[in-house]
């Protein structure tokens, strides 16, 4: 099936042997991404080992920096990029399968629902740059929002309170 001429754009010749990885400020040691990495595909990942009580992955996610308020339910199969640069409020659902690609912050209000195979990303490449040069912008989620099932949530997003991210 051909793909919507409304979704393709034409984009410049890309050069990505001229790519630079970025610098992230405020980003941890490789030492602890890695230890992280390790955790988020052991504990959170994991469709079994998932199944352990949200209060003790928010234990985890504590440990790592992030700052999470009390009642998080995290269902199984999430993956956080990089928990230092999280914020969760109070009585927040994250449902199964959410991607939250966080490469600066994520704030979420107190309830808010996060629904399964949601991707919330602060990070893309710039298409129109032949080097395909990194950008972050932060993504803040207000509280009561809802982010319905298989959203994408770009970065810089900012979705109000009281709102539900939907299709069309």
């Amino acid at each position: 099936m051909p793909i919507p001429q409304d979704r393709l754009k034409p984009i410049v010749p890309l050069r990505l042997d001229r790519f630079r990885p970025p610098r992230i400020p405020g980003n941890r040691s490789v030492a602890v991404r890695l230890c992280w990495y390790v955790l988020d595909a052991l504990i959170l990942r994991n469709a079994l080992l998932g199944l352990v009580p949200s209060r003790v992955k928010a234990a985890l996610l504590r440990a790592f920096g992030a700052r999470v308020g009390t009642g998080l339910v995290l269902k199984p199969r999430v993956s956080i990029k990089y928990p230092w640069f999280l914020e969760i409020g109070d009585h927040v659902w994250i449902g199964e399968g959410v991607w939250i690609d966080n490469h600066t912050t994520v704030r979420i209000g107190s309830h808010v629902c996060i629904s399964q195979g949601a991707c919330l990303f602060t990070g893309n490449h710039d298409w129109s740059d032949p080097a395909f040069a990194f950008f972050c912008k932060p993504i803040e989620i207000g509280d009561g929002a809802w982010i319905t099932a298989f959203q994408k949530v770009p970065p810089g997003s900012v979705i109000p309170a009281h709102h539900a991210l939907v299709d069309g």
